[in-house]
């Protein structure tokens, strides 16, 4: 093989945990040296189990659909590699959806000696999935229908807990995941928001999987050469600390608000404008004045959570996509009501960037006298708080919003205002000015999703031509879907970065010393193989060309700027990303791409 040479009794953890909900039975599975070797773990033991175990046009709520949480190899043997990975098919698209969260579920699985976790299956009643060294077992628990992630953080406080809340029973097509969702945490709680995969989990009655470990880090890593480990934490600490994006990494990513604010590609109004009157209440400088306390993930140095308290009212610090999303597109320009929001969508466990993207939508479908019966203005907070609740039980119009953007906008036959692609809510960046953007959002593998691809950092400071773009689309897709595989953390500094790349050469040394034999050339190429899995998978569910595509807005110039993405050069722009990744005019892998990327046999 020419991606890696690899030696196997220095990697410890290559079982996963197969659970079926449908008879209670739980086994023990040890995956193949030779899937190992081609899909390390995270993100690429999910995409391949995914795309070998879930049939095409699979009723993402149906038994038969399954659900993966995954660690990566790296998880408390070094620091920061501490997320968790969640993938399934996603009820909200009906396509690929992977979706990962902070906190101490993953280094907790590592330590119960298992790099994931199948569910399949459904329960008659609700279960939790309880894992510890003496049992390992679903009980029965009723008794938590309706709580709250905070609540179920609480009552199992003394363990790492993966929940949903009420809109997870709820099958709430966006709603998340939860990971250590406690009031007053000591360590940083964790969300895997995107793509509905919490209705996954309540489609199957499964309320919470709760995990305590008992592996001591040097029983997970036997054979590794212990001087070399600890010289490359020391560069790695070193690095982490030389390189800190201003702000990212000491207190998350709200100081990319700002620079949006400044480069006016803010959503404002459901994408009508990029910069709005009072966006200064809503900086990092702002939210800093209020800081109470500083958390972090175990393991990592970086502690870029923080708690605030606003008049009382205390929270994680907020994200730029909540801020951004909550804020500014619902022109909502208080902290306290930011807070408040926050914590009921964290609560009954809703993606918060999907729900200001559809409260936009209905803000400004109100505004044009298009709704019959239902009135919203924008920055009307109270009203935005009691459609949270509606969506989160269904009652209402909450109930039809509960479908997603895509799905109400077709039955309100309001499509022209919905801003999604393939089904996932557009977040909170304007394309039209960072056109990169567009290009990440159309051929996302979960849809239109700002991670896959985050050309922001570059592209408000260097103006690229088109082809510059796809080849930094293509680089930062594969570049992201091996450091998942990892997992590595997205606060990180330098994950937007172009090549060269010395995080990525820490990391794969980092690798090599479990026994690994790659170079960035291999890595990157263990990411495109990843990428080009995810991708088979959806065109084994129908998506072409068709659907790599931009919401209709932004092919309108915007009244503030007159900022637009034409249809002649966005088709230019995905024709050249398409022949850079070895795909046909339909978007459809190649057999020589397949061939060369060791694919072939799993695809055909």
């Amino acid at each position: 093989m020419d991606y890696l040479v690899y030696t196997p009794m220095i990697y410890v953890g290559q079982t996963i945990l197969r659970v079926n909900l449908s008879d209670d039975k739980i086994e023990e599975e040890e995956l193949p040296d030779s899937l190992v070797e081609k899909f390390v773990g995270g993100k690429g033991l999910a995409t391949y189990l995914m795309y070998r175990e879930i049939k095409p046009g699979v009723d993402p709520f149906s038994p038969e659909n399954k659900l993966y949480v995954f660690g990566g190899p790296l998880a408390l043997i070094y620091p920061t590699f501490t997320r968790t990975a969640i993938a399934s098919k996603s009820p909200l698209t009906g396509l690929y959806c992977d979706s990962y969260a902070g906190g101490s579920f993953a280094i907790e699985l590592r330590r119960a000696g298992y790099i994931g976790i199948a569910v399949e299956g459904k329960s008659d009643k609700m279960k939790c999935l309880k894992i510890t060294k003496e049992e390992k077992k679903l009980v029965e628990c009723e008794h938590l229908r309706g709580k709250t992630t905070y609540e179920v953080g609480e009552i199992f406080r003394n363990y790492s807990v993966l929940t949903i809340g009420p809109a997870g029973e709820n099958l709430v097509r966006f709603a998340n995941i939860a990971i250590d969702m406690r009031k007053n945490p000591t360590s940083r709680p964790g969300v895997a928001g995107r793509g509905g995969l919490g209705a996954v989990m309540g489609s199957k009655n499964l309320k919470a999987i709760i995990l305590r470990g008992w592996l001591k880090p040097d029983e997970l890593s036997k054979g590794v050469d212990r001087s070399l480990q600890k010289e490359l934490i020391d560069r790695y600490i070193k690095i982490l600390k030389e390189d800190v994006v201003p702000g990212i990494g000491i207190g998350g990513n709200l100081p990319v608000f700002r620079v949006s604010a400044m480069t006016k590609i803010l959503p404002v109004k459901n994408f009508q404008a990029g910069t709005h009157k009072g966006w200064e209440e809503l900086t990092d400088d702002a939210w800093g004045g209020v800081t109470v306390n500083r958390i972090t993930c175990p393991t990592c140095p970086l502690r870029c959570g923080t708690t605030v308290s606003e008049n009382s009212s205390l929270t994680e610090r907020i994200e730029y996509e909540t801020v951004a999303m909550n804020g500014s597109n619902l022109m909502i320009v208080s902290r306290k009501a930011l807070i408040e929001i926050n914590n009921t969508l964290n609560a009954l466990g809703m993606d918060t960037i999907t729900m200001g993207n559809i409260a936009g939508y209905l803000m400004e479908l109100s505004e044009r006298g298009l709704l019959k019966d239902y009135k919203i203005s924008w920055g009307d907070v109270e009203g935005y708080l009691k459609l949270v609740h509606d969506v989160a039980y269904r009652r209402g119009i909450g109930d039809l919003l509960a479908e997603g953007l895509a799905r109400a906008s077709k039955a309100l036959n309001a499509e022209e205002y919905a801003v999604h692609t393939k089904k996932l809510e557009i977040p909170a960046y304007d394309p039209r000015r960072v056109i990169g953007m567009a290009l990440a959002y159309a051929t996302a593998d979960r849809g239109g999703d700002h991670l896959r691809a985050w050309t922001v950092a570059i592209e408000v400071t260097t103006k690229l031509t088109m082809e510059e773009l796809a080849d930094l689309v293509k680089y930062l897709q594969d570049r992201n879907a091996a450091l998942w595989t990892l997992i590595a953390c997205d606060n990180i500094p330098g994950n937007s970065t172009r090549p060269p790349d010395e995080m990525i050469k820490v990391y794969i040394e980092m690798l090599n010393t479990l026994g690994f034999n790659y170079d960035e050339k291999s890595f990157l190429k263990l990411g495109e193989r990843i990428y080009n899995l995810s991708r088979l998978f959806n065109v084994r569910e129908g998506v072409g060309r068709k659907d790599d595509s931009l919401p209709p807005r932004f092919h309108k110039p915007r009244e503030d700027t007159g900022w637009v993405i034409t249809r002649e050069d966005f088709e230019k722009m995905l024709d050249m990303y398409y022949s850079k990744r070895g795909w046909d005019s339909n978007g459809a892998p190649l057999r020589e791409t397949l061939d060369k990327l060791g694919l072939a046999d799993i695809a055909y």
